[in-house]
C-alpha cells in the first residue's frame, strides 16, 4: 500500500469514526474468508459495518474522536464492527455476540459506546436489550392500559344501569302476571 492509498484509507476511516455511535473490536484470527463474509452479511442486516483494521492507520484516523478510547485494545490483528445509528447499536452487538457463540474463533475484545470503553461482558449485556421498536410498543402499551381501563369503567356505568332497569322490568312483568293469575 503506497502513501496515497494509506492517506485515502485514513480519511475514509476518520469519516466513519467521526459520527460513530458504537464500535466493537474483535480478534478474528482463524476465521475463514467465508465466515468473515457471513459475519459481514449479518452485521449489514443489523445496520452495522465490519472491517479488518490496520492498527497504525486506525490510530491516525481516530485522533480527536470518541473512538480514541479504544487505544489500549488496538494491538494484534483487529477487526471492528460499528454503527452510526443509535437504533442499531443493540442489534450490532447482538449480531457479534451471537456469531461469537456459534464461532468461538471470533473473540470479542471490547469497544466504545458513546465515548466510553466497554468490555466483552458489557457487549453481551447490550446485545440482550430489546430493539427500539419493541421498547416503543411496550411504552405505548403501558400508556394505553390506564386509558382502556378508564373507558371500561365508563362503559360499565350505563351497562349497570341497563341491567338494573331490565331487572326492574322483569320483576314488574312477573308481579303483573301473578296479580292477573290471582284474580
Amino acid at each position: 500500500m503506497n502513501r496515497e492509498e494509506k492517506e485515502k484509507q485514513v480519511a475514509w476511516l476518520r469519516d466513519q469514526f467521526v459520527d460513530v455511535k458504537a464500535l466493537f473490536l474483535t480478534d478474528f484470527r482463524s476465521l475463514t474468508v467465508s465466515e468473515m463474509n457471513q459475519l459481514r452479511v449479518e452485521l449489514r442486516k443489523s445496520g452495522g459495518q465490519f472491517k479488518v483494521l490496520k492498527n497504525t492507520l486506525t490510530r491516525l484516523a481516530y485522533a480527536d474522536t470518541d473512538v480514541a478510547a479504544i487505544a489500549p485494545h488496538l494491538s494484534g490483528p483487529r477487526a471492528a464492527a460499528w454503527t452510526k445509528s443509535d437504533d442499531s447499536v443493540p442489534a450490532v452487538a447482538k449480531a457479534l455476540v451471537d456469531f461469537a457463540k456459534k464461532n468461538p474463533k471470533l473473540v470479542l475484545v471490547g469497544g466504545v459506546l458513546g465515548g466510553k470503553v466497554v468490555g466483552a461482558s458489557e457487549m453481551d449485556a447490550l446485545s440482550k436489550l430489546p430493539s427500539r421498536e419493541e421498547l416503543l410498543s411496550r411504552l405505548l402499551g403501558t400508556m394505553k392500559a390506564p386509558i382502556g381501563a378508564f373507558a371500561g369503567v365508563l362503559a360499565a356505568i350505563p351497562r349497570s344501569l341497563l341491567f338494573a332497569l331490565k331487572a326492574i322490568e322483569q320483576q314488574k312483568a312477573g308481579g303483573a302476571s301473578e296479580t292477573a293469575a290471582s284474580e
